[in-house]
């Protein structure tokens, strides 16, 4: 078993834990750190795995949850694994952690990409894979802090790619579900679009060798551009190909579409003295 500690963050994800847990049985140590659970989660947890350690901790935010649960927890390995209960890691990129966990290299964490699935199938290009997340990082040497609705990064060490994607369920719960989450994420976004707006825009971030960092450009582009919306659905569309993942493609921009369309109205009343 490779030297890594998997923290997955959890709250009523009866529908996912047992097979997020099945994913990684590969890992000797595993930690869920949930929020305050009403359903089975907790029990389903243990029953697929008996040796799991458990934590409660109320949710702040993504920065602040991920934070305590380096604090707190006392992982047994230096390598930190984060998962969220509705993702999978796929044998693959299982054999690429393992590699990175047995061996000297020099980076103290590394960016991870997924694959979002949507009725039945990875939607690929509507979702503009791969996006990359610090989710792999050695004990000590990254934080985290709140940005929009999730996390940034906040590390001095040199930071890498493991190209091997793991599997995400977004809609695992059904798209009310997700509806009603982007509902609040969108509350949230509108701050990090207006921090954004502020930002010197720096195009030559564009032309940069890290991929974080280009996006992160395009990020405060986006910010300041008029009729959000209808930008947003061209570009995942008919710009990056959504119209190449068929049906679930076209649900998935037009449900982006609606998000934006939430967010700029937000942003418009918000401007309301």
């Amino acid at each position: 078993m490779p030297p890594v500690t998997v923290i997955i963050l959890t709250h009523n994800e009866e529908r996912n834990i047992a097979e997020c847990l099945q994913s990684v049985d590969w890992a000797e140590d595993v930690i869920i750190v949930d929020s305050g659970s009403s359903d089975a989660t907790i029990e389903l947890a243990r029953q697929t795995r008996a040796d799991v350690r458990t934590f409660t901790h109320p949710f702040q935010d993504f920065g602040d949850q991920r934070n305590w649960a380096l604090d707190q927890t006392a992982p047994r390995h230096r390598w930190i694994l984060f998962l969220d209960a509705d993702e999978r890691v796929t044998p693959e990129l299982a054999r690429s952690i393992h590699q990175v966990a047995t061996s000297q290299a020099a980076p103290v964490g590394y960016y991870l990409c997924c694959r979002n699935m949507f009725l039945g199938k990875w939607i690929k290009r509507c979702t503009r894979f791969p996006t990359w997340q610090l989710r792999l990082l050695k004990l000590g040497e990254v934080r985290y802090e709140k940005m929009g609705h999730g996390q940034r990064e906040v590390t001095t060490g040199t930071l890498a790619y493991l190209n091997e994607p793991y599997d995400h369920y977004g809609f695992s719960r059904g798209v009310a579900h997700w509806i009603a989450r982007h509902n609040k994420y969108s509350t949230e976004e509108i701050s990090h679009i207006a921090t954004l707006r502020q930002e010197p825009l720096a195009l030559g971030d564009l032309f940069s060798r890290d991929r974080v960092v280009r996006t992160r450009c395009l990020k405060r582009i986006a910010a300041r551009l008029p009729c959000r919306p209808v930008i947003a659905f061209c570009y995942l569309y008919i710009f990056k190909l959504g119209f190449l993942d068929g049906y679930a493609g076209l649900m998935f921009c037009l449900l982006n579409f609606t998000h934006e369309i939430h967010m700029t109205v937000k942003l418009a009343e918000k401007r309301r003295p």
